[in-house]
This record gives structure tokens, C-alpha cells and sequence, in this order.
């Protein structure tokens, strides 16, 4: 059993690749989630989408970037008079570079983006999970990002490491609020929504190494996500939920 219903969830990157699954999932278990983008013409079409299907949550859309972070927070929790569950599903192809020819420069860009992105999301959102009687916080890391690899972007596996960090120390300084912080470890997942840069890496290039024997979906992404969101999981945190078909068992 997974208990949505009657909570509100603010999503970051959820308008198109990988978490278009987990939107609809989210409004039909009952939870009414807006959609943090800054790609506001594609995230407003997938609201009234979603909204036009009648499940029992309401999916909107808040423009990243239009006011300062925590006051956007603040207007949300006043909205919909709680936040409960916070996402942050930011991503980027990156490119192959080899660290020969990585900069720092090029690092720090990453981790800034993908760690602290999600740090920035968190802690805007503290003062509202704070008061939710079920508050959850979800990031999303990959398999390379835990436990190394050379399939990935450089850069974005060693900010993606820095996520998966994250993750541990947040949760263990936010279970006396009550708020649980886990991660979700992609790898080898499918994004049919979006675009994908030509020279990116590729999940079907993981299919010999996935035990399963086949590239994951963005439904199975979705559930974990419905799974580590709900009410019932209030005595799990600073995990990393593995979702790649065995391709990484640690």
C-alpha cells in the first residue's frame, strides 16, 4: 500500500525525460504535485495533460528561477497549505570527456548544478517539511555515481557521487524532524520524453550487463519514486534505492 492522497509534492525535472511517468503516478495515487521548470511551455502542457486525464491530484507548474527560492517555497506551502515530499530529478547528458581533458572547472559546474541544485531545493523547502506529519525528500544519483564506472560523463558520475553524500548526511541530521532523505540510483533507464544529446551515453549500451535483460523504464522509475514518497516509508532514510535491474548490487 502507498499513501498519496491529500499531500502536496514539489518535483524538480519533471516536465520531460525520465519523470513524466512519475508525475502521473503521483496525481493518480491522489498527491497534487507542481512541477518546479524552468522550461515553463513544456511543463504547463504536461500539467493540463495530466489534469485533463481526472486523476484525484492536481499537477501545476512553478517557474524556477521567477522570485527568490525560499519565498517561492513559502508561497507554495501557503497555496496548498503543506509540502510534503520533495524531488529533485535535475539532470544533464554531460559529454564524454576523457580526464585528460576534464577542468575543474567543468567539475565544479556539474556538482554545483547536480548537488547543489538538489541542496538548494532542500533546504528552501526545510521550514514547510518541517511541519508535514509525513515529510520525504527523494534525489536521484546513477549506479556510476555510487560505485564508480566509465560509461557515464565523468563530471556527471563524480556530482552525482557528491549527491549520493548528500543524501547520507541530510538524512542523518533531518530524522529528528521526522523527514527522511533516500536517493534513487539510475542506471541503464530509458528517457522517451525529451531530447538527448547525440553524443551522450546510451542505457541500451548497458543491456549486456543488465542481469535482467532489459533497459529500464520510466514506470519502473516511477514507482520507486511512489514508494519512497509515501506515508509508509517514514522509517527508511539515507538509503540508496538501486533502480537497474541488478546492474549494480552493492
Amino acid at each position: 500500500m502507498q499513501t498519496l492522497a491529500g499531500r502536496t509534492c514539489c518535483f524538480a525535472g519533471a516536465s520531460s525525460g525520465d519523470g513524466v511517468a512519475a508525475v502521473h503516478a503521483l496525481c493518480k495515487g491522489g498527491m497534487n504535485v507542481v512541477m518546479i521548470s524552468h522550461r515553463g511551455a513544456e511543463a504547463e502542457a504536461l500539467a493540463q495533460e495530466i489534469n485533463l486525464l481526472g486523476y484525484p491530484g492536481i499537477c501545476s507548474v512553478a517557474a524556477e528561477g521567477d522570485e527568490n527560492i525560499a519565498d517561492m517555497y513559502a508561497g507554495l506551502e501557503k497555496k496548498w497549505g503543506s509540502i510534503d515530499v520533495v524531488i529533485c530529478n535535475t539532470g544533464a547528458d554531460g559529454v564524454l570527456t576523457p580526464i585528460e581533458d576534464a577542468t575543474v572547472e567543468m567539475l565544479m559546474r556539474s556538482i554545483a548544478h547536480l548537488c547543489g541544485g538538489s541542496f538548494e531545493m532542500l533546504q528552501a523547502a526545510l521550514p514547510a517539511l518541517k511541519k508535514s506529519s509525513a515529510p520525504r525528500v527523494i534525489f536521484m544519483t546513477t549506479v556510476e555515481g555510487v560505485a564508480g564506472g566509465s560509461h557515464e560523463s565523468f563530471t556527471n558520475a563524480v556530482a552525482k557521487g557528491a549527491v549520493a553524500s548528500l543524501t547520507k548526511n541530510c538524512a542523518s541530521r533531518l530524522a529528528p524532524y521526522g523527514i527522511t532523505v533516500n536517493a534513487i540510483a539510475k542506471g541503464g533507464v530509458s528517457r522517451p520524453h525529451g531530447k538527448v544529446r547525440e553524443d551522450s551515453p546510451k542505457p541500451e549500451d548497458l543491456l549486456p550487463r543488465i542481469p535482467v535483460g532489459r533497459i529500464g523504464t520510466e514506470e519502473d522509475l516511477a514507482q520507486a519514486i511512489c514508494y519512497l514518497a509515501s506515508e509508509e516509508t517514514g522509517y527508511i532514510t539515507g538509503q540508496i534505492l538501486n533502480v537497474c535491474g541488478g546492474l549494480y548490487m552493492g
